[in-house]
């Protein structure tokens, strides 16, 4: 799993905590997440440069090809939103505590918002005029590259796409559980959280699987949302949730709840 500054998110609201929060990105406010899916040990093509016609397709001039667990998550936000102060919030985000910009191009310095779209990304809802994209690639400190796209589409809404990949060997063997509960065990989760010293605060790791059609990222934020419920507004307080869906280490186990000791 992807070894992050999971710390750092115990300073944000409730309200404004989605899945992309759990890998250190807060979302612009009241973005809507349409979709996002988590996937394991897979190749993946980091543009570093506009892209442009190769043979009869597109592809970035320049990319770099590597193997790791990706999380990929597409927001909407509302046609009234401006779209500098839109991609200067997640340009802050991303590029908070020094980490590297790989690549950075705009309108249509980035080249064909359709072959981003539609080639690239495979998304056809990122689909915007090229004066009004943006793009930016960045790598952390723990080697994580984080790919964001942002345009405005015909109808007005600012969309939204950032993937982030990691690569597999960066884990979480750094935290050290304290106690791990079936996901529906509230009563144990409860005497936990109660038992807690004055002052101190745990995070917890929820991990989730497929369901159907409902994706191991929704299930996931299902449970969260059961858990606040069940916990009540007080024992709520002393926990920060994390959405890892099923890109767990197998020592964390599918549809429970991991619990660490939080820095003070």
């Amino acid at each position: 799993m992807v070894k992050l500054g999971l710390f750092a998110l115990l300073g944000f609201s409730w309200a404004s905590f989605t899945f992309a929060d759990s890998l250190g990105v807060e979302s612009y406010r009241d973005a809507q997440l349409v979709k996002s899916r988590s996937e394991q040990a897979v190749s993946v093509e980091v543009p570093l440069a506009k892209i442009q016609r190769s043979g009869r397709g597109w592809e970035p001039e320049k990319v770099e090809r590597l193997t790791g667990n990706l999380v990929t998550s597409l927001y909407k936000i509302d046609r009234n939103a401006l779209l500098t102060d839109v991609y200067q919030h997640y340009y802050a985000e991303l590029t908070k505590n020094n980490h590297q910009i790989l690549f950075e191009c705009q309108s249509r310095s980035c080249g064909s918002s359709n072959a981003w779209a539609n080639n690239f990304f495979d998304d056809y809802l990122l689909y915007g005029s090229d004066q009004s994209q943006s793009l930016l690639v960045v790598k952390t400190a723990s080697s994580l590259y984080q790919i964001l796209y942002v345009n405005r589409r015909g109808a007005g809404d600012v969309m939204v796409r950032l993937d982030q990949v990691a690569m597999p060997n960066e884990d979480m063997a750094f935290v050290n559980v304290m106690a791990q509960h079936d996901i529906n065990d509230i009563p144990r989760i409860r005497r936990l959280l109660t038992d807690l010293p004055a002052g101190q605060s745990v995070i917890g790791f929820v991990t989730s699987q497929q369901r159907d059609r409902e994706s191991a990222v929704s299930v996931g934020d299902r449970y969260i949302e059961d858990l606040i419920s069940g916990l009540g507004v007080r024992l709520a307080e002393k926990v920060r949730f994390i959405n890892l869906a099923d890109m767990g280490r197998a020592s964390l186990g599918v549809d429970r709840v991991s619990f660490v000791m939080a820095r003070p």
